[in-house]
């Protein structure tokens, strides 16, 4: 990943999935998308971390949801319409069920199939929540972030391979 054409500057608080609160000292914010197996590698990797973070008062996390063209992300932006970013506890459980489960249903669904999946597994309906998918897609395109992984940590850019020391060390600052 070329992080050199980052505008990280452009990246906002704004939309996405948040957790933690706005006082916290430290700010994530990770472009994801559901289908991508990059992601769910850094999703695995740092949840733990992160969580504690959250949960002591050091981060704020913010996930934005990133809808990709490619066509092996297909399933992910439709998932994406599914999460109720208004409840971010709920939206992360989910988050944490389609990551573990992703191996066996981004390859085996159809999008048809993916919806009653959604709905049995997660209790989840379609939300309206194309606005914010739209406009952290444009968020996106200003800041020139193009690949997901894309974390955001201050002026710290990375993507799945951070070792999770560099990671640790860069939220206890």
């Amino acid at each position: 990943m070329d992080i050199s054409v980052i505008k990280a500057d452009k990246v906002t608080i704004d939309g996405g999935i948040v957790l933690g609160a706005e006082s916290a000292p430290i700010t994530t914010v990770e472009f994801l998308n559901l289908a991508c197996p990059y992601c769910r590698k850094w999703f695995y990797r740092s949840d733990q971390l992160l969580t504690q973070a959250v949960k002591a008062g050091r981060v704020r996390r913010i996930i934005k949801l990133l809808n990709k063209d490619k066509d092996d992300l297909q399933l992910g932006n439709l998932a994406h319409t599914y999460l109720p970013f208004d409840q971010p506890e709920t939206a992360v459980n989910a988050i944490r069920f389609l990551y573990t489960h992703q191996p066996t249903w981004r390859p085996d669904l159809a999008p048809n199939e993916l919806d009653l999946y959604l709905k049995q597994n997660l209790k989840l309906t379609p939300q309206n929540n194309q606005a914010v998918l739209a406009a952290i897609e444009h968020e996106a395109q200003t800041a020139n972030i193009q690949f997901v992984p894309t974390i955001i940590l201050g002026q710290h850019i990375f993507d799945e391979s951070i070792d999770l020391t560099e990671l640790e060390q860069l939220i206890s600052q």
